[in-house]
């Protein structure tokens, strides 16, 4: 898998989809034109993230199959005032994120409401899935601060997850790790898990 590298610090989750569009279908380059074709077409506004369900309206749209797994479909950004969002824009982002739901719905894409655990991750991976997952990046980057991204994870051998970040590239994790990625989602910046499952 050839990784994509973001341009900027909130098409995270643009490249990820970019980065499995390219897989799956070559002929969809890996330029900075398509990245923000994806993050235009996809982002909550008047925030800068994208929703899961415009991603996978997006993938669909262009031949894909992707099943969208959530354990909650209602928009939820807990800690809006650390990146200087007012609650009126998150009021305004959660009617975004409606209407991107609304017309994934319309798309007939996949989408699957059930709690997510790394050993239904692990499964999907061994049937030879791609995943675009929402993580915490601290611990894959060794960072700083906690925060929320999605990545694409690719295989799973027993012990470590290949994965690619957009920020760092193709890399491969150790299992406690990704642990540490996976339940600090939850458990240090309160959102839920969720995935799309190509």
């Amino acid at each position: 898998m050839i990784p994509y590298f973001q341009s900027t610090p909130f098409t995270t989750a643009a490249s990820s989809l970019l980065t499995i569009l390219h897989k799956y279908k070559p002929e969809i380059a890996l330029t900075k034109e398509n990245e923000f074709d994806i993050w235009k077409k996809t982002v909550n506004l008047p925030t800068r993230a994208s929703s899961i369900f415009a991603l996978a309206t997006y993938a669909k749209k262009k031949g894909l199959q992707p099943r969208v797994v959530v354990e909650n479909e209602s928009y939820n950004f807990p800690d809006y005032r650390f990146f200087r969002y007012t609650k009126e824009d998150v009021e305004h982002a959660a009617f975004t994120a409606d209407m991107h739901l609304a017309q994934a719905k319309r798309f007939q894409v996949n989408i699957q409401v059930e709690n997510i655990t790394l050993d239904k991750i692990k499964k999907e991976l061994k049937e030879g899935k791609t995943l675009l997952l929402r993580v915490n990046a601290k611990h894959l980057r060794n960072g700083k601060k906690n925060t929320s991204n999605y990545i694409v994870v690719h295989a799973y051998d027993g012990n470590y997850f290949s994965i690619v970040d957009p920020c760092f590239g193709a890399l491969s994790i150790p299992e406690h790790i990704m642990e540490k990625s996976f339940h600090t989602l939850e458990t240090k910046k309160y959102r839920d898990h969720r995935m799309i499952v190509f």
